[in-house]
Protein backbone atom coordinates (compact mmCIF):
# COMPACT_ATOMS: atom_id res chain seq x y z
CA UNK A 1 0.00 0.00 0.00
CA UNK A 2 1.08 3.51 -0.74
CA UNK A 3 1.34 5.71 1.92
CA UNK A 4 -0.44 8.99 1.26
CA UNK A 5 1.98 12.46 0.99
CA UNK A 6 1.75 14.46 4.31
CA UNK A 7 0.25 17.88 3.88
CA UNK A 8 3.05 20.45 5.14
CA UNK A 9 2.64 24.18 5.30
CA UNK A 10 4.75 26.67 2.70
CA UNK A 11 7.85 27.49 3.01
CA UNK A 12 8.24 31.30 4.39
CA UNK A 13 8.35 33.99 2.15
CA UNK A 14 10.78 36.90 2.42
CA UNK A 15 8.87 39.92 0.70
CA UNK A 16 10.43 41.46 -2.34
CA UNK A 17 13.20 43.89 -1.38
CA UNK A 18 15.13 47.06 -3.14
CA UNK A 19 12.16 47.69 -5.78
CA UNK A 20 10.22 50.72 -6.27
CA UNK A 21 7.84 50.54 -3.20
CA UNK A 22 11.54 50.72 -0.95
CA UNK A 23 12.69 53.88 -3.02
CA UNK A 24 8.62 56.02 -3.12
CA UNK A 25 6.18 57.39 -0.98
CA UNK A 26 3.82 55.13 -0.65
CA UNK A 27 0.34 56.24 -0.08
CA UNK A 28 -2.92 54.34 0.77
CA UNK A 29 -5.57 57.12 0.22
CA UNK A 30 -8.50 56.88 2.18
CA UNK A 31 -10.50 58.53 -0.61
CA UNK A 32 -10.94 56.04 -3.60
CA UNK A 33 -11.99 58.57 -5.98
CA UNK A 34 -8.64 58.86 -7.33
CA UNK A 35 -8.71 56.08 -8.71
CA UNK A 36 -11.30 57.13 -11.50
CA UNK A 37 -9.05 59.06 -13.53
CA UNK A 38 -5.91 59.51 -11.86
CA UNK A 39 -4.12 62.38 -10.08
CA UNK A 40 -2.53 65.81 -10.48
CA UNK A 41 0.29 67.50 -7.99
CA UNK A 42 2.34 70.38 -7.85
CA UNK A 43 5.76 69.91 -7.48
CA UNK A 44 8.22 72.03 -5.79
CA UNK A 45 11.42 72.29 -8.34
CA UNK A 46 14.70 74.23 -8.90
CA UNK A 47 16.98 74.47 -11.99
CA UNK A 48 20.37 75.14 -10.48
CA UNK A 49 22.45 77.05 -10.59
CA UNK A 50 20.10 79.60 -9.27
CA UNK A 51 21.17 82.88 -11.17
CA UNK A 52 22.46 86.03 -9.89
CA UNK A 53 22.99 89.73 -10.56
CA UNK A 54 26.22 91.75 -9.92
CA UNK A 55 23.37 94.87 -9.83
CA UNK A 56 22.27 96.36 -6.64
CA UNK A 57 18.65 96.13 -5.88
CA UNK A 58 18.30 99.82 -5.86
CA UNK A 59 20.13 99.91 -9.29
CA UNK A 60 17.47 100.93 -11.47
CA UNK A 61 19.69 100.11 -14.77
CA UNK A 62 19.90 96.54 -13.15
CA UNK A 63 18.72 94.13 -15.22
CA UNK A 64 14.91 91.94 -14.77
CA UNK A 65 14.84 88.72 -13.55
CA UNK A 66 14.18 85.84 -15.55
CA UNK A 67 12.02 83.48 -13.54
CA UNK A 68 9.92 80.52 -14.88
CA UNK A 69 6.32 80.74 -15.94
CA UNK A 70 3.57 79.38 -13.89
CA UNK A 71 3.32 76.23 -11.63
CA UNK A 72 4.93 72.81 -12.69
CA UNK A 73 2.13 70.30 -12.82
CA UNK A 74 2.96 66.29 -12.72
CA UNK A 75 -0.38 64.09 -13.77
CA UNK A 76 -0.15 60.42 -13.25
CA UNK A 77 -2.90 58.13 -14.82
CA UNK A 78 -4.06 54.99 -13.27
CA UNK A 79 -2.85 51.61 -13.24
CA UNK A 80 -4.76 48.62 -13.12
CA UNK A 81 -3.83 45.06 -11.62
CA UNK A 82 -5.22 41.95 -10.93
CA UNK A 83 -3.87 38.42 -9.56
CA UNK A 84 -5.46 35.21 -8.71
CA UNK A 85 -6.30 32.03 -9.66
CA UNK A 86 -9.95 29.88 -10.72
CA UNK A 87 -10.20 26.70 -8.50
CA UNK A 88 -13.38 23.74 -8.67
CA UNK A 89 -13.82 23.23 -4.99
CA UNK A 90 -16.25 25.87 -3.40
CA UNK A 91 -14.93 24.14 -0.14
CA UNK A 92 -12.28 26.04 -0.16
CA UNK A 93 -12.61 29.69 1.11
CA UNK A 94 -9.37 30.45 1.48
CA UNK A 95 -9.30 31.00 -2.54
CA UNK A 96 -10.00 34.51 -2.14
CA UNK A 97 -7.33 34.99 0.20
CA UNK A 98 -4.76 33.56 -1.62
CA UNK A 99 -5.57 35.81 -4.56
CA UNK A 100 -4.84 38.81 -1.91
CA UNK A 101 -1.97 37.06 -1.15
CA UNK A 102 -0.51 36.79 -4.87
CA UNK A 103 -1.62 40.52 -5.53
CA UNK A 104 0.91 41.16 -3.06
CA UNK A 105 3.55 39.85 -3.93
CA UNK A 106 3.52 40.86 -7.39
CA UNK A 107 2.15 44.16 -7.27
CA UNK A 108 5.59 46.10 -7.19
CA UNK A 109 7.64 44.05 -9.67
CA UNK A 110 5.01 44.58 -12.12
CA UNK A 111 4.84 48.60 -11.77
CA UNK A 112 8.30 48.71 -11.98
CA UNK A 113 7.42 46.89 -15.20
CA UNK A 114 4.90 49.28 -16.60
CA UNK A 115 6.22 52.30 -15.42
CA UNK A 116 9.68 51.32 -17.16
CA UNK A 117 8.18 50.46 -20.60
CA UNK A 118 5.31 52.04 -20.85
CA UNK A 119 3.07 48.51 -21.64
CA UNK A 120 -0.47 48.28 -20.95
CA UNK A 121 -1.22 51.74 -21.82
CA UNK A 122 0.68 53.75 -19.07
CA UNK A 123 0.64 57.07 -19.71
CA UNK A 124 3.73 58.14 -17.62
CA UNK A 125 6.92 56.17 -17.87
CA UNK A 126 10.84 56.10 -18.24
CA UNK A 127 11.26 55.08 -21.38
CA UNK A 128 9.21 57.85 -23.74
CA UNK A 129 10.72 58.88 -27.02
CA UNK A 130 11.59 62.39 -25.63
CA UNK A 131 12.72 61.38 -22.45
CA UNK A 132 16.66 63.21 -21.96
CA UNK A 133 19.66 60.87 -22.64
CA UNK A 134 22.81 62.40 -20.86
CA UNK A 135 26.52 62.92 -22.48
CA UNK A 136 25.90 61.78 -25.80
CA UNK A 137 25.54 57.88 -24.19
CA UNK A 138 22.86 56.62 -26.57
CA UNK A 139 25.94 56.31 -29.39
CA UNK A 140 28.70 56.01 -26.31
CA UNK A 141 27.98 54.24 -23.29
CA UNK A 142 29.59 55.53 -20.91
CA UNK A 143 31.08 53.05 -17.72
CA UNK A 144 28.66 52.55 -14.97
CA UNK A 145 30.30 54.64 -12.32
CA UNK A 146 30.34 57.43 -14.45
CA UNK A 147 26.54 57.32 -15.69
CA UNK A 148 25.61 56.98 -11.88
CA UNK A 149 26.86 60.26 -11.24
CA UNK A 150 25.45 62.00 -14.42
CA UNK A 151 22.05 60.63 -12.78
CA UNK A 152 22.72 62.08 -9.68
CA UNK A 153 24.06 65.40 -10.16
CA UNK A 154 21.09 66.04 -12.89
CA UNK A 155 18.50 64.57 -9.51
CA UNK A 156 20.47 67.52 -8.04
CA UNK A 157 20.22 70.06 -10.55
CA UNK A 158 16.32 69.40 -11.50
CA UNK A 159 14.60 68.49 -8.26
CA UNK A 160 17.52 70.02 -5.29
CA UNK A 161 16.16 66.81 -3.23
CA UNK A 162 16.79 63.05 -3.46
CA UNK A 163 15.14 61.17 -6.48
CA UNK A 164 15.58 57.53 -7.24
CA UNK A 165 18.51 56.05 -9.78
CA UNK A 166 16.36 53.15 -11.93
CA UNK A 167 18.23 50.16 -12.92
CA UNK A 168 17.44 46.70 -14.17
CA UNK A 169 17.24 44.18 -11.19
CA UNK A 170 19.45 41.70 -13.06
CA UNK A 171 22.57 44.64 -12.73
CA UNK A 172 22.66 44.93 -9.25
CA UNK A 173 25.94 42.48 -8.57
CA UNK A 174 27.53 45.02 -11.00
CA UNK A 175 26.36 47.89 -8.78
CA UNK A 176 27.94 45.85 -5.99
CA UNK A 177 31.18 44.90 -7.79
CA UNK A 178 31.75 48.57 -7.99
CA UNK A 179 30.59 49.32 -4.76
CA UNK A 180 28.43 51.87 -5.78
CA UNK A 181 25.40 51.18 -3.28
CA UNK A 182 25.31 51.08 0.46
CA UNK A 183 21.79 50.37 2.42
CA UNK A 184 20.44 52.29 4.70
CA UNK A 185 17.38 51.19 6.47
CA UNK A 186 14.83 48.91 3.77
CA UNK A 187 16.78 50.56 0.86
CA UNK A 188 20.32 50.92 -1.65
CA UNK A 189 21.11 53.79 -2.30
CA UNK A 190 23.84 55.06 -4.56
CA UNK A 191 27.19 57.00 -3.35
CA UNK A 192 24.79 60.65 -2.74
CA UNK A 193 21.97 58.76 -1.29
CA UNK A 194 19.29 59.06 -3.99
CA UNK A 195 17.50 55.44 -3.45
CA UNK A 196 17.82 52.96 -6.16
CA UNK A 197 15.38 51.02 -7.67
CA UNK A 198 16.02 47.53 -8.95
CA UNK A 199 13.45 46.89 -11.60
CA UNK A 200 12.44 43.73 -12.89
CA UNK A 201 12.13 45.38 -16.58
CA UNK A 202 13.15 44.65 -20.17
CA UNK A 203 15.77 47.48 -19.67
CA UNK A 204 14.75 48.93 -22.82
CA UNK A 205 15.59 53.23 -23.89
CA UNK A 206 14.45 55.97 -24.46
CA UNK A 207 12.05 55.25 -27.46
CA UNK A 208 12.03 51.41 -26.95
CA UNK A 209 15.40 51.05 -28.19
CA UNK A 210 17.15 48.02 -26.70
CA UNK A 211 20.16 47.86 -25.16
CA UNK A 212 23.55 46.28 -27.22
CA UNK A 213 25.51 43.20 -25.57
CA UNK A 214 26.91 43.96 -22.08
CA UNK A 215 24.89 47.52 -21.95
CA UNK A 216 22.47 48.37 -19.28
CA UNK A 217 19.89 51.45 -20.05
CA UNK A 218 19.80 53.53 -16.42
CA UNK A 219 17.48 56.03 -15.07
CA UNK A 220 17.15 59.12 -12.97
CA UNK A 221 14.09 60.93 -11.90
CA UNK A 222 13.03 63.18 -8.95
CA UNK A 223 11.10 61.85 -5.74
CA UNK A 224 8.72 59.16 -6.62
CA UNK A 225 5.30 58.63 -5.75
CA UNK A 226 2.76 55.50 -5.47
CA UNK A 227 -0.45 55.56 -4.92
CA UNK A 228 -2.41 52.48 -3.88
CA UNK A 229 -6.22 51.71 -3.59
CA UNK A 230 -7.59 48.86 -1.91
CA UNK A 231 -7.70 45.55 -2.75
CA UNK A 232 -11.22 44.48 -4.49
CA UNK A 233 -12.28 40.94 -3.87
CA UNK A 234 -15.10 39.58 -4.86
CA UNK A 235 -17.75 37.99 -2.10
CA UNK A 236 -17.63 34.04 -2.88
CA UNK A 237 -21.31 33.64 -4.02
CA UNK A 238 -20.20 36.43 -6.37
CA UNK A 239 -17.10 34.29 -7.51
CA UNK A 240 -18.80 31.13 -7.82
CA UNK A 241 -19.98 29.79 -11.42
CA UNK A 242 -22.50 27.63 -10.94
CA UNK A 243 -22.92 26.26 -14.03
CA UNK A 244 -19.79 24.22 -13.69
CA UNK A 245 -19.27 25.06 -9.75
CA UNK A 246 -15.86 27.16 -10.56
CA UNK A 247 -14.60 29.63 -8.23
CA UNK A 248 -13.04 32.91 -10.59
CA UNK A 249 -10.70 34.33 -7.38
CA UNK A 250 -9.44 37.13 -8.14
CA UNK A 251 -8.12 40.52 -6.42
CA UNK A 252 -7.53 43.65 -8.27
CA UNK A 253 -6.14 47.03 -7.24
CA UNK A 254 -5.67 50.44 -8.98
CA UNK A 255 -2.40 52.48 -8.57
CA UNK A 256 -0.98 55.97 -9.98
CA UNK A 257 3.17 56.34 -9.78
CA UNK A 258 4.46 59.25 -10.60
CA UNK A 259 7.36 61.64 -9.94
CA UNK A 260 8.28 65.12 -9.42
CA UNK A 261 10.56 67.57 -11.42
CA UNK A 262 13.41 65.42 -13.45
CA UNK A 263 13.85 62.60 -15.53
CA UNK A 264 16.94 60.93 -17.68
CA UNK A 265 18.60 58.34 -19.24
CA UNK A 266 22.08 57.44 -19.52
CA UNK A 267 23.52 54.04 -21.55
CA UNK A 268 26.17 52.54 -19.59
CA UNK A 269 28.45 49.98 -20.69
CA UNK A 270 29.29 47.19 -17.69
CA UNK A 271 32.21 46.96 -16.44
CA UNK A 272 35.07 44.52 -17.44
CA UNK A 273 33.78 44.47 -21.01
CA UNK A 274 35.92 46.13 -23.66
CA UNK A 275 35.19 49.69 -24.60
Amino acid sequence: MTQPLVYVDAPATTPYRFGLFSAAAVVDPADQREFQAGVEWEPQCVDAPAPTSAAAASDPARAPMALPDGVPSVKAGVIRLYAGLTGRSVARPDLLDRARRAMGMVEQQSLEHYVWTGEGGNDVFLAEADTEVLAGSAAAPVPLETGVGLLEEHIGDKSGALGAVWAPRWTSGWFAGKSLTRIEGPRQVAPLGNPLVFAQTTGVGPGGVEPGADEAWLYATGPVMVRRSAVFLPKLPEALDRTDNEVFAVAERFYTVGWSCAVAAVKVKLPGVPA
